[in-house]
């Protein structure tokens, strides 16, 4: 039928024809082509770049949890699923983000939600989650160029700052003057907004500790002028009620506690 359709055609013509078939058929066997392997790096373009608010959250196993699936909800309603990436490492702490340091691989739980992938490694019936390579900070901002950055770390600081001392103060501040100036660092001048959510209250950790970690962030957001959700004026761990750990919240609690923090979100996201 096609050669009847086209008699009288030059030579030439069906020559072409042919090619196109043949580069067409090509390329959708290349789109069949399984992923060798999970790890995942964001295109370009990641993001619709005519949105006015492109939203990428980081955090560590608090949002890998029940917290997490709050936030996620709330920032996919509110945004739009083209325009958020969310991504969280059990275990990790500010310094393990930077492209600086050593590839950080948490073993004990990965959030990854884009507009491409969807990702969750969890404890699930006691069984440990995949292990999985955390990204790197400046990786992400390059990538997405995000408008907004919302990170909830600082938790795990709290192991290292049990023996405050001046050295490890310093130490501290110097990685959360790196992190935010990773944040701005590719391509400059596209986050407009940086919103740190500091660790909810510990029954695990002294009083004393939990405030060294507050008073880090909230020093190098005046230093570094970026805006803080006090989370440790949101929640009080009770043992048995919250969580069992002292550190985690039931998925109840970590709800109340999202809650909070989003009514937040609502005034401060410009």
């Amino acid at each position: 039928m096609i050669l009847t359709a086209f008699r009288g055609r030059p030579a030439r013509f069906f020559l072409l024809i042919s090619l196109g078939l043949v580069f067409q058929a090509c390329t959708g066997a290349q789109e069949d082509i399984p992923v060798a392997n999970e790890e995942r790096t964001p295109a370009s373009g990641f993001f619709g770049l005519w949105s006015p608010k492109r939203v990428l959250m980081i955090g560590d196993s608090l949002t890998v949890g029940g917290f997490g699936d709050s936030m996620q909800d709330y920032l996919l309603k509110r945004f739009g699923h083209d325009d958020v990436a969310i991504y969280a490492s059990c275990g990790s702490s500010p310094e393990q983000w930077l492209r600086s340091q050593p590839e950080y691989i948490t073993k004990c739980g990965y959030r990854e939600q884009t507009p491409q992938s969807t990702v969750l490694y969890d404890s699930v019936d006691g069984k440990r989650p995949p292990p999985a390579v955390t990204p790197k900070l400046e990786d992400l901002v390059a990538l997405m160029h995000p408008t907004t950055v919302i990170i909830q770390l600082g938790t795990n600081w709290m192991d290292d700052l049990s023996l405050h001392s001046v050295e490890d103060e310093v130490k501290h501040s110097q990685i959360l003057d790196r992190f935010i100036a990773a944040i701005h660092s590719e391509p400059p001048g596209s986050v407009r907004q940086i919103i740190w959510i500091t660790p909810p209250d510990s029954s695990h950790y002294s009083s004393q500790v939990q405030q060294a970690v507050q008073d880090l962030i909230k020093t190098a957001a005046e230093r570094d002028s970026f805006d803080i959700i006090d989370s440790s004026r949101l929640t009080h761990y009770v043992p048995g009620k919250s969580g069992g750990d002292g550190i985690h919240y039931n998925r109840e609690e970590a709800q109340q506690w999202a809650s909070l923090v989003t009514q937040q979100l609502d005034r401060l996201i410009r």
